[in-house]
C-alpha cells in the first residue's frame, strides 16, 4: 500500500508559506514526495494518506476535536504524532518554520552544522514521540554584523541561523544602506527580527548633511550630541522613522554612541541623556505608527567604566531596552571570576538587568564569541566557555545574548598569516555552538553532532580543542593592559610591558601546538585561500586552521622578541 504525505497549511503567511516550500524540499531530497493543500482540505481523510499540517497556536486550539491543549513560549513549536497525522504548531509564523526544519532533522536524520551544507545523516531509527516541545533558552538570538559588505556570506548566515534557531540579525546603518537590496527578501521570507544601529551616528549625520547646510560634528562632539544638540537629535530621529517606514522590516533601533571613551569630566550626566534620547526616539517611532523597539547600550568604550557602570542619579528607562557589551573581558574566565575587572563588570551588568526589569523592561547581552578583533587571528574556540557564559546568562535572567561577528583587521607586517587566512570558517565553530545552546540544545548533542564527520578521531579532536581553548584563550586577558593594543599588536606598545610576561606565554603556546603533527596538509596550503574552506573536508580544515594558529604564535613570539620583552 503507498502511503501519500499531504502537506496541509493553515494560512497564507510568506513565512509559512516559505516553511511549506522547504518542508517540501527537503522531504524531497529525503526520498518522500508529496502533495500541497490549504485548510479546505482538512477535513478529507483517505487511511493512504499520511498528512503533515503546518498551523499556529491558536489556529490549533480553534479545532473543537484536539486531543492535547499546548501552551507555547514566543518562537516555541510544537510536535504532535496521532495516527496518520503529524501536527507542526509554533506561536507564530517563525516558528512554524522551526517546527518544520525539527521534523526534518528527526524524521530523515537532516543537519545544518556548516555554512551552505545541508547533510544527511540517516537516523537508525527515528523516534516516533507522540510529542515534542521545543522552547528556546533566550527570547533574543543571532548575530551583529558591523562592517562585513558580503551579501552572499551574510545570506548564508541568515539561512543557516534560521535553520538552527537564531531569530535576529542586528546591522549598521550604513551597512543595511549597502546590502539591503539583497538581503531583505531572505530575511523577510523567514520573519527574522532586523536591528539596526550600532556606531552609525556619523554616517546619520552625513546623510542629513546630504540635504541640509548642517555642519557635521567634531568627532568630540559627537559624545555631546546626545545632551546639548536637540535640534540635530530631531533632524537624526526623522531620519531613522524614514528608514524603518521604506523597510518595514525593520523592528528595532539601536543606535550606539561614537566608539570612543568619556572623560570623567564629561561623564556625569551622559547617560540619562542619552537614555532620554532613546526615549524621544521610540516616541518619534510610535507617532508614526511604527511598532519599532528601541534600546540603548551601555558599553565601556576607551575602556570608560562610566559608560558601563550606572551612577546612582541614573535610572534605567521603563519605555526602552537595555543592551550590555563589556569589551576587554578574559575569556578564560567566567563572567563571576574574582578578577578585579570582571567583578565590576558583573556587578554593573546586574545592576542594569536588575533595574530594567523594575521598569518593566528587558536587557541582552553583546558578546564577542566571533569577533577577530577581540580575539585575534590566535583566535581561540571557545566551547567550554560558551557554554558556561549562557548557562550563567540564563541563572541572571537575561532576556537575550546576541554574538558579534568581526572580520580579521589585515596587517601589512605579516602578509604571509593574512592573505588567505580563511577566518569565515574558525569563527564560525564559536558561532555554531553559540547558536545551539542559545536555542536551548544540549551541549553533549552538539558536540556528536559537529565531531561525527571526524569519524574515529572524533574523541581526540574533540578533546584536542578543548585543550586549545584552555591555552589559547588566556591570551585575552591583555586585551585590557595594552589597551587598545592586543597581544597581537606589540608594535603599537610603547610603554614597558615586561612583567605581562607576553613572549613566555606565546612561546608556551608554540611549543605546545609544535607537538602536533599538521605536516600532511602541506601540499594544501598551496591551493588554500581564505574564501575555498568548502574545497576541504572538516578534518583538513581543522589542521589549516592548527596550522595559522602555530604560524601565528611563532610570528607574535619573535616580534615580542624583537621588542625587547623577556
Amino acid at each position: 500500500m503507498i502511503i501519500i504525505d499531504k502537506i496541509i497549511y493553515w494560512n497564507d503567511h510568506e513565512t509559512v508559506l516559505f516553511a511549506v516550500e522547504e518542508l517540501r524540499r527537503l522531504m524531497r531530497e529525503a526520498g518522500h514526495e508529496s502533495t500541497i493543500d490549504a485548510r479546505a482540505a482538512f477535513t478529507v481523510l483517505n487511511e493512504n494518506m499520511y498528512r503533515i499540517i503546518l498551523l499556529t497556536t491558536n489556529e490549533y486550539h480553534s479545532l473543537v476535536d484536539i486531543k492535547k491543549t499546548i501552551t507555547l513560549t514566543e518562537d516555541g513549536f510544537a510536535l504532535i504524532r496521532s495516527e496518520n497525522d503529524m501536527w507542526i504548531i509554533g506561536n507564530e509564523p517563525r516558528s512554524i518554520l522551526y517546527g518544520v526544519y525539527m521534523y526534518c532533522k528527526k524524521q530523515f536524520g537532516y543537519q545544518w552544522i556548516e555554512l551552505d551544507k545541508e547533510t544527511i545523516v540517516h537516523p537508525h531509527s527515528p523516534k516516533k514521540e507522540e510529542l515534542y516541545i521545543h522552547e528556546p533558552m533566550f527570547a533574543r538570538r543571532g548575530n551583529i554584523i558591523e562592517t562585513i559588505n558580503d551579501p552572499g556570506y551574510i545570506n548564508s548566515l541568515i539561512d543557516w541561523g534560521v535553520k538552527n534557531g537564531q531569530n535576529e540579525y542586528f546591522f549598521t546603518f550604513f551597512l543595511w544602506d549597502e546590502i539591503k537590496s539583497y538581503v531583505t527578501q531572505t530575511l523577510k521570507k523567514r520573519n527574522a527580527q532586523v536591528t539596526l544601529g550600532g556606531h552609525s551616528l556619523s554616517y546619520l549625520l552625513r546623510e542629513i548633511q546630504k540635504n541640509t547646510d548642517e555642519n557635521m560634528l567634531k568627532q568630540d562632539e559627537k559624545l555631546k550630541f546626545f545632551a546639548e544638540n536637540t535640534y540635530l537629535q530631531d533632524k537624526v530621529i526623522q531620519k531613522i522613522v524614514a528608514i524603518c517606514l521604506e523597510n518595514k522590516v525593520i523592528t528595532r533601533i539601536s543606535l550606539w554612541p561614537e566608539d570612543i571613551g568619556i572623560d570623567e569630566k564629561n561623564a556625569s550626566g551622559f547617560l540619562p541623556t542619552y537614555i532620554r534620547f532613546t526615549d524621544r526616539l521610540k516616541e518619534g517611532l510610535g507617532k508614526e505608527g511604527l511598532h519599532v523597539e528601541v534600546e540603548y547600550i551601555v558599553y565601556n568604550a576607551g575602556l570608560s567604566w562610566s559608560m558601563l557602570e550606572r551612577e546612582s542619579q541614573t535610572e534605567a528607562s521603563d519605555q526602552v531596552d537595555v543592551l550590555y557589551a563589556y569589551w576587554g573581558r578574559d575569556y578564560s574566565s567566567a563572567i563571576d571570576s574574582s578578577d578585579p575587572r570582571q567583578i565590576r563588570a558583573h556587578q554593573a551588568l546586574q545592576d542594569w538587568n536588575n533595574q530594567t526589569k523594575k521598569g518593566g523592561k528587558s536587557l541582552t547581552v553583546l558578546e564577542y564569541y566571533s569577533d577577530h578583533f577581540m580575539l585575534t587571528d590566535l583566535f581561540p574556540p571557545l566551547l567550554m566557555r560558551i557554554q558556561q557564559d549562557l548557562h550563567d546568562y540564563k541563572q541572571l535572567n537575561i532576556n537575550g545574548v546576541l554574538n558579534l561577528i568581526v572580520p580579521t583587521h589585515q596587517k601589512q607586517q605579516y602578509p604571509e598569516l593574512e592573505v588567505n587566512y580563511p577566518w569565515k570558517w574558525i569563527n564560525h565553530f564559536n558561532n555554531y555552538v553559540y547558536t545551539r545552546i542559545a536555542w536551548g540544545e544540549q551541549y553533549e548533542m552538539i558536540a556528536e553532532d559537529y565531531f561525527a564527520v571526524f569519524n574515529e578521531d572524533k574523541a581526540a579532536i574533540h578533546e584536542m580543542l578543548i585543550e586549545v581553548e584552555k591555552l589559547v584563550s588566556q591570551h585575552t586577558k591583555w586585551n585590557a593592559p595594552l589597551f587598545p593594543a592586543r597581544v597581537v599588536d606589540p608594535e603599537k606598545v610603547h610603554e614597558p610591558m615586561t612583567q605581562l610576561m607576553v613572549q613566555a606565554y606565546l612561546k608556551e603556546v608554540y611549543d605546545c601546538l609544535s607537538a602536533w603533527d599538521v605536516s600532511e596538509i602541506d601540499s594544501l596550503l598551496a591551493i588554500q585561500t581564505k574564501d575555498n574552506f568548502r574545497a576541504f573536508s572538516a578534518k583538513e580544515m581543522m589542521l589549516i586552521y592548527f596550522y595559522y594558529l602555530k604560524k601565528g604564535t611563532e610570528i607574535y613570539t619573535n616580534a615580542w622578541a624583537l621588542k625587547g620583552e623577556k
